[in-house]
């Protein structure tokens, strides 16, 4: 297990006649979050215990159909003290 925590935040510009099942597909995810949402765009948390792991998670959003594109804005890591989870 990692003792590290990375969270990152993307925006998503999206078909809008997509835009209910790629909501629902992110809403899906286990380390996925939405944040805001209007006709066409998206703001998504994503936390993992490594940079690999969100990169994998982004690389599965950007395969989403009707996901026109993902912009990461923000990037976090911490290293977690023993206990902390």
């Amino acid at each position: 297990m990692s003792n590290e925590l990375h969270v990152t935040s993307l925006v998503l510009q999206v078909q809008p006649e997509q835009m209910s099942t790629v909501r629902q597909t992110i809403i899906d995810m286990e380390n996925a979050e939405l944040s805001v949402n209007n006709e066409v765009k998206l703001v998504v948390v994503l936390e993992g215990d490594s940079q690999k792991s969100l990169m994998t998670s982004i690389e599965t959003i950007n395969a989403i159909p009707g996901v026109l594109s993902a912009a990461m804005v923000y990037h976090q890591s911490e290293v977690l003290e023993e206990g902390e989870q």
